[in-house]
């Protein structure tokens, strides 16, 4: 992206499009009608799915910090289905490649890119507190049972889960 927005020159140098004839390709082998059809149809009824389910989270969930993961997670999720949803069916519909809308298609690129990280990153989040919820849930329960039973594997896991999980909180 630095070079499309700080260094022009080279990054007309490598994604030039002067010397091609975007036409020698007929639009009939570069639209992808039927695949972009079912792309579109299926973004659609993502979306739709999914905005009850961000909107119940955000009105009724939002002060928790697993749903605040989970909202974000969501709304990175949309951003990334207005892009494969939306935008990749109409331009294989319009039969476009890179040299069609160069700009648009290398930010759209980049921005697809943030979004994958961005999911990858907080899912890792969501899961390590997943994780620690877990491990402070079970170190909890084996120490109720440990006022019943007094087995020595029983001692050393609940040791073993009160190292892991001492100082944080549930979730």
């Amino acid at each position: 992206m630095e070079l499309l927005l700080f260094n022009h020159q080279e990054y007309e140098r490598l994604y030039n499009c002067t010397n091609l004839v975007i036409d020698s390709i007929p639009i009939e082998k570069r639209r992808l009608t039927l695949l972009a059809l079912i792309n579109l149809i299926l973004g659609i009824i993502y979306f739709l799915l999914y905005l009850p389910c961000l909107f119940s989270i955000w009105k009724q969930h939002w002060k928790n910090d697993c749903y605040t993961i989970l909202l974000f997670i969501g709304i990175v999720d949309i951003i990334g289905l207005i892009i494969t949803g939306f935008l990749h069916p109409i331009l294989a519909l319009l039969g476009a490649v890179f040299c069609s809308y160069p700009a648009l298609i290398f930010i759209v690129g980049g921005l697809a890119k943030f979004v994958w990280v961005a999911e990858s990153t907080a899912n890792l989040v969501f899961l390590q507190v997943f994780t620690i919820s877990i491990l402070n849930t079970t170190c909890s329960s084996l120490y109720f049972v440990m006022q019943f039973l007094k087995p020595e594997w029983l001692i050393v896991i609940s040791q073993f889960a009160w190292f892991h999980v001492h100082g944080i909180f549930k979730v």
